[in-house]
């Protein structure tokens, strides 16, 4: 019985070590390998019990039309290829299969509209930015601040490494949102 019982428990340690230790791998080979794209944003913001703080990014491009909407359903999983136009990321086409190269990106069917122009309205598996603490709730006014005004520029930094996303930063007129909140707290104190 104690030849079954040591080999099983070190196997489970093994196992509670090399599985977080992949997904922080994977995002880390997405962040230093993947192409960055900017992604307008739009404003929101909840918190997470167990996560803390975070920022909801909504964005501007999270639609497309398609001709023909009882191919889409909602929730199904889809493939998003992206293109730069004038430094921002666009829609290129939104597929029900992986498509070739490394300009995709998996996201969700939100909903699909059922009038013309027939839409897709996209989720992206990197819609939540996290904070700490200290950080989180003037970085949240910040945020809803410059949403509603139109001379700022606000956009998050996504790398995307075929069909995987990592949310990189958010940025406020180029600058990191993390930055710009510090340096409000410490005109503050």
């Amino acid at each position: 019985m104690k030849r079954v019982i040591l080999p099983l428990f070190a196997l489970t340690c093994l196992a509670q070590w090399y599985i977080p230790g992949k997904m922080i791998s994977d995002q880390e080979k997405i962040l230093s390998e993947g192409t960055t794209f900017r992604f307008k944003t739009a404003p929101i913001d909840p918190a997470d019990p167990f996560r803390g703080k975070y920022i909801t990014l909504s964005f501007e491009e999270d639609h497309v039309e398609v001709v023909n909407p009882s191919e889409w359903q909602q929730a199904q999983d889809v493939f998003v290829t992206l293109r730069d136009s004038a430094g921002f990321a666009k829609i290129d086409r939104v597929s029900m299969y992986e498509p070739e190269g490394d300009n995709f990106l998996r996201a969700k069917i939100r909903t699909v509209t059922s009038y013309e122009p027939y839409t897709l309205w996209l989720s992206y598996p990197f819609e939540r930015f996290y904070l700490e603490e200290s950080k989180a709730s003037e970085a949240e006014r910040l945020y809803w601040s410059t949403q509603s005004d139109s001379t700022q520029q606000v956009y998050a930094v996504v790398n995307i490494l075929k069909g995987e996303a990592a949310l990189k930063d958010v940025m406020i007129n180029d600058r990191r949102i993390a930055d710009v909140v510090k340096e409000i707290n410490d005109r503050k104190d």
